[in-house]
């Protein structure tokens, strides 16, 4: 793999809806998308992650990669807490 570059800003924190809203504003993410962002939720035991994006063409490929890192991520931090 190659070396990719993201910035990214905390548009939205609810802690009542336990929500947090992440977007992509610089990088080369959005050399294949106009629009970036990631949501992550959480009710009761369960975490939902959501990938809203828009492509630039049809073309584009779907983001699997970005959600390999998700799951990556995902994994380290279950396995962290369950360590404790």
């Amino acid at each position: 793999g190659q070396k990719k570059f993201i910035k990214q800003i905390i548009e939205t924190i609810d802690p009542h809806k336990k929500l947090s809203r992440w977007k992509v504003i610089e990088g080369d993410l959005l050399k294949l998308y106009n629009s970036f962002t990631i949501v992550i939720s959480c009710e009761q035991q369960w975490i939902t992650w959501t990938i809203e994006y828009e492509k630039k063409t049809e073309d584009t490929p779907e983001p699997l990669i970005q959600l390999g890192l998700i799951l990556d991520m995902t994994k380290d931090i279950e396995d962290h807490l369950f360590k404790k």
